[in-house]
């Protein structure tokens, strides 16, 4: 990957390795791509005046947390990236991670929600597998490719399938004048209790 006069090199066999790569730009930055075999890129963009120099990030630059861990008998157990958030990006609009969920247990828990727009973007492992999409009070059936918009500052759990591993980007926007921190979230009323909980 090139962009003005630098070039890095990315290898990553599939997003199941926990080794993000992430290159972040701003407006009118030209970037070319020469991949050496089938490759796969997750193009975000939101709208943002600030001009700022590209930042390049490689696995080791990004922030690794294990949530759920020795909770709910390990129900809710996974391990989340970010790669750039309000505090090592400030001059953003957007927020960007992954989260890699076991199969069979629960994600974005307990219940929570935010006032900032959220997407998630869906791979799993072995490619046919599944798992639920909360929204609210609606659910869908995320798979291989998938993705949700969430809105409306609704709560969103995900959960996978026995037998299949779960990978989604997240993607947060900020909102003007409220930018998403890690500790924005705010837990439904009724699952706060889960939050301490053993």
């Amino acid at each position: 990957m090139s962009w003005n006069d630098r070039t890095e090199n990315m290898k990553r066999k599939n997003p199941f390795e926990k080794t993000p790569y992430c290159l972040h730009v701003c407006r009118g930055i030209k970037i070319s791509v020469e991949a050496l075999e089938d490759s796969e890129f997750l193009v975000q963009q939101t709208d943002n005046e600030r001009e700022f120099e590209p930042v390049f990030y490689k696995p080791e630059d990004c922030l690794y947390q294990h949530f759920g861990k020795g909770q709910w008998e390990g129900t809710g157990y996974r391990i989340c990236s970010t790669m750039f958030d309000y505090d090592n990006a400030p001059y953003s609009n957007m927020v960007m991670g992954e989260v890699f969920n076991q199969p069979g247990r629960w994600s974005s828990y307990p219940p929570h929600h935010h006032p900032q727009p959220e997407v998630y973007y869906y791979q799993f492992d072995p490619p046919q597998g599944f798992g639920a999409c909360f929204n609210g009070d609606d659910v869908f059936k995320s798979t291989d490719g998938a993705y949700c918009t969430i809105t409306d500052g609704n709560d969103h759990e995900q959960v996978t399938a026995p037998g299949y591993t779960m990978y989604y980007v997240w993607m947060i926007r900020h909102t003007d004048g409220d930018p998403w921190y890690k500790t924005t979230r705010l837990y439904s009323k009724e699952h706060e209790w889960l939050v301490n909980a053993d």
